[in-house]
């Protein structure tokens, strides 16, 4: 497709003020030309032309932390566990959606049934209209911890198996879920998080070691600590992340995608369904921890990719 964006006001993303009356040729599905709209050269007549008047143009969005089998709402959760026909379609319904909102590259970081994959494919092979889709496959989490939908290994050996399986299943990348043990599944003398500092220096290495990258939930104060000195490539949530966590984060160049929007909506929630008041307050409490550890690592040096 051959397409002229015309007089048009344009905003490209490296901290320069945008710029009025500007226009932007496209060939292919690639940037050609850009420029002052009085001195494109073209030929009208051979190409589709966009008036960009009144209207804002800016480079593709990037949403580095998204689940789109999952519609959010008050039981999010939930919704994971819906029956996989429903799924799937709510995921490409909502890989559109984010796509007309400006969205052009997405990080899906966790999926029941490799949903996430057979979308990432769909996307790029041009079936649906949708986001460059990097997909994570299934999260992996320590039997008996986080969500009975998970990928789950209860030793060294059965946690290398799920990642070469997640691999093989065409996963982008490898996403790992610390969490504390559900209720009445915690063995006897049992660590607060089995899923240990060892174990997920093992999974970094297996990872790194196939050329994958390695995303890791946290949201509680031991498992920030555990990721953060393990090396993983990005930190997802992260609201309990101390001074010394930030420091080994900017030293092994872990990203923290903050997920900041998540504490917001779960607060809408509790007012408009009547959360209990020690649920609302625990979201309170998520969402100022979240402010707070985004601040303290942009002065420590970590990087942030939003989500």
């Amino acid at each position: 497709m051959h397409l002229l964006i015309d007089d048009v006001q344009l905003w490209d993303g490296t901290g320069s003020p945008a710029q009025s009356k500007m226009s932007v040729e496209a060939r292919d599905g690639r940037i050609h030309w850009v420029g002052a709209a009085s001195q494109w050269q073209g030929n009208r007549a051979t190409v589709r032309v966009v008036d960009g008047r009144a209207r804002t143009l800016i480079p593709g969005l990037m949403d580095c932390h998204v689940h789109y089998s999952s519609p959010g709402g008050p039981e999010w959760i939930a919704r994971f566990t819906d029956p996989l026909p429903e799924i799937s379609m709510r995921a490409i319904e909502l890989a559109e959606a984010s796509l007309r909102s400006g969205v052009t590259t997405a990080r899906d970081v966790g999926a029941p049934q490799g949903v996430s994959i057979r979308l990432a494919r769909a996307a790029r092979a041009g079936e649906i209209r949708a986001p460059n889709i990097r997909a994570a496959g299934t999260w992996i989490a320590h039997q008996g911890t986080y969500v009975s939908f998970a990928r789950q290994f209860a030793e060294a050996d059965e946690l290398r198996n799920a990642i070469r399986a997640e691999i093989e299943a065409g996963a982008d990348l490898i996403k790992v879920a610390l969490a504390g043990w559900n209720e009445g599944a915690r063995p006897k003398d049992a660590p607060d998080i089995p899923f240990d500092k060892k174990l997920l220096a093992m999974a970094v290495e297996e990872a790194h070691k196939a050329g994958f990258k390695i995303a890791c939930h946290a949201n509680d104060p031991t498992s920030c600590r555990i990721a953060a000195h393990a090396g993983v490539d990005s930190l997802e949530h992260g609201m309990f992340l101390e001074a010394s966590d930030l420091v080994a984060m900017e030293k092994n160049k872990t990203y923290l995608v903050p997920t900041m929007s998540v504490w917001d909506a779960m607060l809408y929630y509790s007012r408009v369904v009547d959360w209990p008041e020690a649920r609302r307050k625990r979201a309170e409490d998520l969402r100022q921890g979240s402010r707070a550890a985004v601040t303290a690592a942009i002065k420590a040096g970590v990087k942030i990719a939003l989500g």
